[in-house]
């Protein structure tokens, strides 16, 4: 271990306080619900007053598999008899799919290492028939007995197609909503004394982030999905767990913020682009910047996978880098994809995230066309140096984001391959003002991989809000992103 500083006491006592409490629920059995001090800051930093909580067992899975949803009252509520509505989000109102009965949820226990393997609360509907659920986007709204008061988006999930028959497969950053969730005590990311977690779960109460960005390229989509010739969907573990899930389809797009992903993610995007030439959209920024590892604390004996826990220590004195076998570690170190140049995002996408602002600033960078000279533009009446939507930030990708023209690769060093600059097109070009004062530029990018991919990089978490959002679309905008999608997703 030599030459490899100490990792800090607090990290290793946060994940070691996961491994405890996991081990204290025993193989396959729920994690204690010993009740400790029900704080503001152990049931969230985001609570406001909130009357009902819940969390459903998967974020994504087929018709017919069974669904579990586990449900609380918060801090001194009462017992409430609560049923869940399901509505698939669609191009316009949600449709509603299905209604439970009326139970009673009472308050139900907190352990210091909820936001690490989940508060381990007990069914309180499920085992809940899916059969008969559309493949699609859902959320679901928790309805009180009596008031009829509502606790709206309460919870999301997805449910895939079996036939993968979709033109389109929309893969969600579903990992990056737990990596910012910080229910049950931390997220991945500092707090006020500057601690954080190692380990999230899935497993307890998510704040509605979908219905920030996502929404409006959901039902984008879903408006096109008949042109298109189907939209399925997918979440990042999807992926994870098989790579060639994505081989079916003619176009792959990512949403939003989709920053987290696994080593096993990222090599099944560079094999679809650079091997097989299949289509992708990253319609994001910040995409593929954060390495993760998935865990399963509270699996049973010989239980499937499901990823129920992301793992990131955010550095490479991450202990995987010491453990031999037949993996090499280094590929598996949970810091940045790019950090050591070992796997730079642009190489991927084109481009790679450069800076940030705060999300609720009142900047609204235009994103303008620096290359009109694609198909993609026909009917926008966009030439060079129009402004297209105010769409940059709140973070963005530039190809050269610490603009030192070494683009994050390494010849010597880098374990992916270079991507030739000369053959990266930008189409749009934005400036920003970043949260330190400094000036950034966004560029959207498009390039064709050796085998034959399409590949279109928004780079900027607020291209999506341009599909819909009052004051940031426009049709011009919505022109373009039909043009290319309806391009990349023909079948051949």
């Amino acid at each position: 271990m030599a030459g490899w500083p100490p990792i800090p006491r607090r990290w290793l006592l946060r994940l070691a306080g996961a491994g405890l409490a996991a081990g204290a629920a025993g193989a396959g059995a729920s994690a204690p619900t010993t009740s400790i001090e029900p704080t503001k800051e152990v049931w969230s930093r985001w609570f406001a007053g909130q009357r009902l909580w819940a969390y459903a067992d998967r974020f994504s899975f087929a018709p017919g598999e069974p669904l579990h949803i586990m449900a609380s009252v918060g801090p001194a509520e009462p017992p409430r008899r609560v049923r869940v509505e399901a509505f698939r989000l669609t191009a316009a109102a949600p449709r509603l799919v299905w209604t439970s009965g009326f139970v009673e949820v009472p308050r139900r226990g907190v352990t210091a290492s909820a936001a690490a393997i989940g508060p381990g609360w007990p069914p309180s509907f499920g085992p809940i028939d899916t059969r008969a659920w559309p493949p699609g986007c859902y959320s679901c709204d928790l309805v009180e007995e009596g008031t009829g008061v509502r606790d709206l988006q309460a919870i999301q999930w997805i449910v895939t197609n079996p036939r993968r028959s979709g033109a389109v497969l929309l893969r969600l950053g579903a990992n990056t909503f737990q990596a910012y969730n910080p229910w049950g005590g931390h997220s991945l990311y500092p707090d006020d004394e500057e601690s954080r977690g190692l380990v999230v779960s899935f497993d307890r109460p998510t704040p509605p982030d979908l219905f920030e960005y996502d929404i409006y390229l959901i039902q984008w989509l879903e408006g096109l999905a008949e042109r298109l010739g189907g939209v399925d969907y997918a979440a990042n573990f999807d992926i994870h767990a098989d790579p060639h899930l994505m081989d079916p389809y003619p176009l792959v797009i990512t949403s939003a913020h989709d920053e987290y992903w696994s080593a096993e993610e990222f090599s099944a995007f560079e094999r679809r682009i650079f091997r097989e030439g299949r289509n992708v959209c990253f319609f994001g920024g910040n995409t593929a910047y954060r390495q993760i590892r998935y865990g399963d604390l509270n699996a049973a004996p010989g239980e499937a996978p499901r990823g129920r826990q992301l793992v990131c220590f955010k550095t490479a004195y991450d202990p995987i880098a010491l453990r031999p076998g037949r993996h090499d570690p280094a590929l598996l170190v949970t810091n940045n994809f790019r950090d050591g140049a070992r796997r730079p995002e642009n190489m991927l996408m084109g481009g790679a995230y450069q800076s940030w602002f705060e999300p609720g600033s009142t900047q609204r960078p235009n994103y303008v066309v620096a290359d009109a000279d694609l198909p993609f533009f026909e009917g926008t009446g966009w030439k060079v140096g129009d402004v297209a939507a105010p769409v940059v930030g709140y973070e963005w990708d530039n190809r050269d984001p610490e603009e030192d023209g070494g683009r994050l690769w390494d010849k010597t060093r880098s374990r992916n391959a270079e991507l030739p600059a000369e053959g990266v097109r930008v189409l749009f070009r934005g400036e920003a003002i970043d949260a330190d004062g400094d000036p950034g530029v966004a560029e959207a990018t498009y390039y064709v991989s050796p085998a034959g991919a399409k590949v279109f990089n928004a780079a900027t978490v607020r291209w999506v809000l341009g599909l819909g959002k009052p004051g940031y679309a426009n049709p011009a905008f919505a022109r373009f992103n039909e043009n290319l999608v309806r391009a990349l997703s023909r079948r051949t």
